[in-house]
């Protein structure tokens, strides 16, 4: 009697495997309805049984009804069979999609449990666990997969994603070793080789990254993200050319692939080529119009392009994407300033620091200076920026010194002994790039009640076009070396002795945009028998030979001065001229400081200019403004008959 129950159990278990082996062959061909129909069948005369519950629960979400509905199928499997180790995983990658991760994570787990060799379930917990925040704990699954099965490139994967943002040193190197793991496991799998590459960027192994790339992208040479992520890799190495023909042929490839034409941009507008930069930027906004990165590459190619009003209005729509932007707000502050919003923009210059675009920074919390009484106060004014910042902004140092107690100048190291004999009733010391806020004062050294950079003493003392000086208030060069400078000054005949300089003392293709070229200068020589003196930061000696030797131009170079280093002596040279001609640098920034007459081109709109055209800081300037691609025979020839008119009375 017991035998003929079991085998009629038997012959049931087997019509009950034909039923449903049929129906999954129907479902694997898309016959979903019909599938379905076996399904119920067998649910009909056999309404627990888990595998055909588990099937059901499949078919559901593949039939596209709702998650809820498989969810509950496959729940009521594992009530049927708890130990249901495939149902367990059907279950877990359902609640995935529906944001039940915690849930999920259980269920893979009996999963893994009951299928020790089930690598899928345990690449889900991991994968899981890490997008939790839960990097650790992920890493130790990965590690289990591979004592079960180190064949897995996965797994190596993981562990060199999770590591590669390590600062251990045997982490690193671990990731390093992973990475390349899942390389060798996988040669051939496109997503393996390009994972490791963009892991290979975060842990700046460039070579490794481009090996890398180089592979991905032969191996699927139609991957438009491939080709996106190693252009980026190109740009931040410098291989311009290489890095424009990537980004194009990510564009071939996936023609509506905005990041790429924002990307492409934003290179272009580096180089110099805006036109191009600005096209790209708002074909991108076309294509993705709430890209942020768009609009912001926008702003900088139209503030690049001396166009500051158009700026203004990409970054606005930035900002509406991306409100709390420092590095936005840092450019939307230039924009206010280069419009003429000079109050609206001197206050978020502030952005400038936290952008990490002015420096150095140096924080000292509740010590900045918002404006308050100095009458009883020592203020310490630090350095920002350049040379020709510092220049600028020690107008205002004039200012303070009447109001405060006592100031305390904290500057470049060169222009010590320049300032201190300008405001003997200071302390002027070179800069130590302490700060309370970096913890770097032991108690009792601060000797000041507020501190301030020197662009925050702008920000407060020049709020508006009435609160620059008429006049200039010039720095005190060193007697005793303007002694020397005329004396050599004179050695060189008679003419007015006119200062020069031509170019940024850097070299990058936005400021070389501007530049002028030695031999541009030669109408200046024609003056009632001008010397052009050279003032040129960035060591110009070749240019200035060429100048010579191939087009008969002479620019007088003081013996034993490094004009770069030696600014006591660049100082007193300057102060000995008769006038100074060229582009707006840290040399005309000095020559303005000093109070000495000159003609000087610049940026159209700069924010330096706010809103005038002109160079308010100092009045002994006169400002010419020129845009991206000006007539450079054109300018100087302006420039030359402002000079002849200027030195008139000498005569």
């Amino acid at each position: 009697m017991a035998n003929s129950a079991m085998k009629r159990k038997d012959d049931t278990s087997e019509k009950i495997d034909r039923i449903l082996d049929g129906a999954m062959t129907l479902q694997t061909q898309g016959m979903l309805k019909e599938a379905g129909n076996l399904y119920r069948k067998v649910l009909k005369k056999f309404p627990g049984h888990p595998g055909t519950l588990r099937l059901m629960g499949i078919l559901a979400h593949q039939s596209g009804r709702s998650n809820a509905e498989a969810i509950k199928y496959i729940r009521d499997a594992l009530d049927a069979d708890p130990d249901f180790a495939h149902a367990h995983k059907n279950l877990g990658f359902l609640l995935v999609k529906e944001g039940l991760i915690d849930e999920a994570i259980f269920h893979f787990s009996e999963a893994a449990r009951l299928l020790p060799d089930d690598i899928e379930s345990r690449l889900e917990i991991a994968r899981l666990l890490d997008e939790g925040g839960e990097s650790r704990d992920a890493l130790e699954v990965y590690r289990e997969i591979i004592a079960i099965n180190d064949t897995d490139a996965r797994a190596f994967r993981g562990i060199g994603k999770i590591l590669s943002v390590s600062e251990d040193e045997d982490e690193l190197a671990e990731s390093f070793d992973a990475l390349h793991k899942a390389i060798a496991k996988a040669p051939k799998d496109h997503i393996t080789v390009l994972h490791a590459a963009t892991l290979f960027v975060i842990m700046k192994k460039t070579d490794d990254a481009i090996a890398a790339f180089e592979s991905a992208i032969k191996l699927n040479p139609n991957s438009h993200e491939a080709h996106f992520a190693f252009a980026n890799l190109m740009r931040d190495n410098g291989h311009t050319q290489r890095a424009v023909d990537l980004f194009s042929r990510a564009i071939e490839l996936s023609p509506k692939y905005a990041a790429a034409y924002s990307n492409l941009g934003n290179m272009l507008a580096d180089n110099a080529m805006l036109d191009d930069a600005i096209a790209c930027a708002n074909q991108a906004i076309a294509l993705s119009p709430d890209l942020v990165e768009a609009h912001n590459n926008l702003g900088s190619a139209l503030q690049n392009a001396c166009r500051p009003a158009e700026a203004l209005d990409a970054y606005t729509k930035a900002l509406t994407l991306r409100p709390n932007d420092d590095a936005m707000l840092w450019n939307f502050a230039l924009c206010l300033l280069a419009t003429g919003q000079i109050e609206n923009g001197w206050d978020i210059y502030g952005y400038g620091f936290a952008s990490g675009q002015r420096k150095p920074y140096r924080p000292f919390p509740g010590l900045i200076w918002q404006g308050e009484d100095l009458s009883d106060k020592t203020i310490m004014i630090t350095r920002e920026q350049g040379l020709g910042d510092d220049l600028r902004f020690s107008t205002c140092f004039h200012d303070i010194i009447a109001e405060a107690k006592h100031v305390i100048i904290e500057t470049d190291k060169r222009f010590v002994d320049l300032y201190q004999r300008t405001w003997p009733q200071a302390t002027v010391r070179a800069e130590t790039g302490r700060s309370t806020g970096l913890r770097t004062y032991k108690d009792g050294e601060v000797d000041f009640d507020y501190t301030a950079p020197a662009g925050i003493i702008a920000a407060m003392r020049r709020r508006a076009l009435t609160s620059f000086p008429r006049e200039s208030r010039p720095l005190v060069a060193n007697p005793a070396r303007r002694e020397t400078a005329r004396a050599w000054l004179d050695s060189l005949g008679s003419g007015p002795k006119i200062g020069l300089t031509w170019r940024s003392g850097l070299h990058t293709p936005l400021r070389d945009m501007l530049a002028t070229d030695p031999i541009d200068w030669a109408a200046i020589q024609d003056i009632d028998g001008a010397k052009l003196i050279n003032l040129q930061f960035g060591f110009p000696d070749a240019e200035i030979r060429e100048a010579a030797e191939k087009h008969g131009l002479t620019i007088h170079q003081m013996p034993d001065l490094d004009t770069h280093n030696d600014l006591e002596g660049t100082a007193a040279l300057t102060a000995e001229l008769d006038f100074v001609v060229g582009l707006w640098n840290a040399a005309t920034e000095m020559a303005g400081a000093l109070g000495v007459k000159g003609v000087i081109y610049m940026p159209a709109h700069h924010p330096m200019q706010l809103g005038l055209g002109i160079l308010p800081w100092h009045p002994s300037l006169r400002t010419y403004s020129v845009m991206p691609g000006f007539d450079h025979k054109g300018l100087v020839q302006s420039i030359a008959n402002d000079v002849r008119a200027l030195l008139s009375p000498r005569s």
